[in-house]
């Protein structure tokens, strides 16, 4: 099972990481059944921890507690060299989205891609290559 974030079209990748995902009991079944949305995603590392904001999670309905967040921030599973990594990036004005989340034995992954966003003229030409490499099939 794999969930890709469509709005990662939108990016120019320098490079890309796999890391651990923290979730509860009621994130998981509700991952396996119903799905993510990752609307405005990004990865943040605030002190020293990694966190994925704003990642929209339907609550699972068969769940005993009655309050749950759904966009809470969850925390990402990497080590220190992969997190020293990702403060360099950041601090070279990078952006750090999450590309996909899915499953690897029985552990959520999440794919993270190391970035810029790409500007219109760029999308355009993107697009103009592609249409090209199709017409001389």
């Amino acid at each position: 099972m794999r969930y890709f974030n469509k709005d990662s079209l939108d990016y120019e990748f320098k490079t890309k990481l796999e890391a651990g995902l923290v979730l509860s009991g009621s994130d998981v079944k509700s991952l396996r059944t119903q799905g993510v949305q990752f609307k405005g995603s990004k990865v943040e590392v605030v002190n020293g921890i990694p966190s994925i904001f704003n990642i929209h999670i339907t609550p699972y309905k068969f769940a005993q507690s009655v309050t749950i967040d759904t966009t809470t921030e969850r925390k990402l599973l990497l080590t220190q060299k992969e997190i020293a990594q990702l403060l360099s990036f950041r601090h070279q004005k990078y952006m750090i989205i999450p590309i996909a989340i899915f499953t690897k034995g029985r552990w959520f992954k999440v794919d993270l891609g190391i970035g810029r966003k790409l500007r219109k003229f760029e999308k355009r030409e993107k697009i103009k290559k592609e249409e090209m490499k199709k017409s001389l099939r």
